[in-house]
């Protein structure tokens, strides 16, 4: 071998080795940063399941030919790597982490809070089903929801999300209003009496009265929401593990409606996908990640998509589906509802699907 051959050859050699050690290099970095944590959540599509196995209405049928459906948003802590691949991806979004986690809270009190909202949708949709079938349904209130704790105010010491605040110095508080009508007379540094429940037991704790951050009232530092007892005349079961949140109530509403009518077939053969928060006067509302929602449908083969029309401009739900429709592609039946009789008209004027 001449001389230059034998120095080519260990140039080659040393630009092999060279090469190894970036491409090692590379690979120890990718592998690292899955592991450091950032500031941030990120939001991708989740999936989108059928809720006639999910959902037993007694005495209800259940239909064989379409189907109703809630989707969901995929969501978890973001490391480095989800960063990057947020940034790159349109079909990743990044949330600040005070967005979805409260200062001082966990991932405990975020899953808390996620179930306390799914179990009151359920109820809602049932109420709202229910009267939609003619049934007589009975409403009452019950208390004030403790939907989350502030961090360093008297509550997060005594009481967690979940709770239901029954009463302050034995008056009863039936609803949220209620409650800061009772401490609308108080002084930061009085003493008032809390009488709340956890898992259905009953308990009593004494607080005192601290200046609430931006406000001039005083209080104890709940995220309040009202709590009631909804009493229908039939047994529902609603096996809804490991979905949490408040946006299946539109799609739940349906399906039990769809059970009690044993006279016609509500989805009329079509698979139907949505996504809404539910009041108990039927009214339909905002909800987050529905681009993510519409994703996950079109995957499942949706043919209709229920998105909630919350305000008349560009920055409804309903408008941010449709964008999302238009750059995915999809065939999908994009449909605007603001309450649930607006989905149950669309879907009576709907021809059934022919098989």
């Amino acid at each position: 071998m001449s001389e230059e051959q034998l120095y080519g050859q260990r140039r080659r050699s040393r630009a092999g080795r060279g090469f190894s050690w970036v491409l090692a290099l590379i690979v120890a970095l990718v592998g690292l940063s899955f592991f450091i944590p950032t500031n941030y959540y990120v939001t991708r599509p989740g999936s989108a399941i059928e809720l006639g196995p999910m959902i037993d209405v007694e005495g209800g049928k259940k239909d064989e030919t379409g189907a109703f459906m809630l989707t969901t948003v995929r969501m978890g802590e973001a490391n480095l790597a989800w960063y990057v691949y947020a940034n790159l991806s349109p079909d990743a979004e990044l949330m600040p982490k005070e967005l979805v986690v409260s200062k001082g809270e966990d991932n405990e009190d975020f899953v808390r809070r996620e179930q306390a909202v799914m179990d009151n949708s359920q109820k809602i949709a049932e109420a709202v089903a229910f009267r939609l079938a003619g049934y007589e349904v009975k409403v009452e209130k019950e208390g004030v929801w403790v939907m989350g704790t502030l961090d360093g105010l008297p509550a997060k010491k005594v009481l967690k999300i979940g709770d239901i605040i029954t009463a302050v110095d034995g008056v009863r508080t039936a609803e949220a209003k209620d409650l800061l009508q009772a401490l609308a007379s108080k002084k930061a540094g009085d003493q008032v009496e809390i009488t709340y429940t956890r898992d259905g037991q009953e308990a009593k704790t004494v607080v005192t009265l601290v200046p609430l951050p931006e406000s001039k009232s005083v209080g104890i530092g709940v995220r309040p929401d009202n709590k009631q007892q909804i009493f229908i005349p039939k047994k529902v079961t609603i096996a809804s593990q490991g979905i949490g949140g408040p946006s299946a109530g539109l799609m739940m509403a349906l399906e039990i409606l769809d059970q009690l009518d044993t006279a016609k077939d509500l989805t009329k053969g079509y698979k139907i996908a949505g996504t809404g928060t539910i009041s108990l006067d039927g009214t339909v509302g905002r909800i987050g990640g529905i681009n993510h929602k519409v994703i996950a449908a079109d995957k499942a083969g949706a043919e209709i998509f229920f998105a909630p029309q919350d305000t008349p401009d560009a920055t409804s739900n309903y408008q941010e589906a449709l964008a999302t429709a238009k750059r995915i592609g999809t065939s999908m039946q994009i449909v605007p509802v603001k309450n649930v009789a607006d989905a149950i008209a669309y879907l009576d004027g709907r021809k059934p699907k022919s098989s």
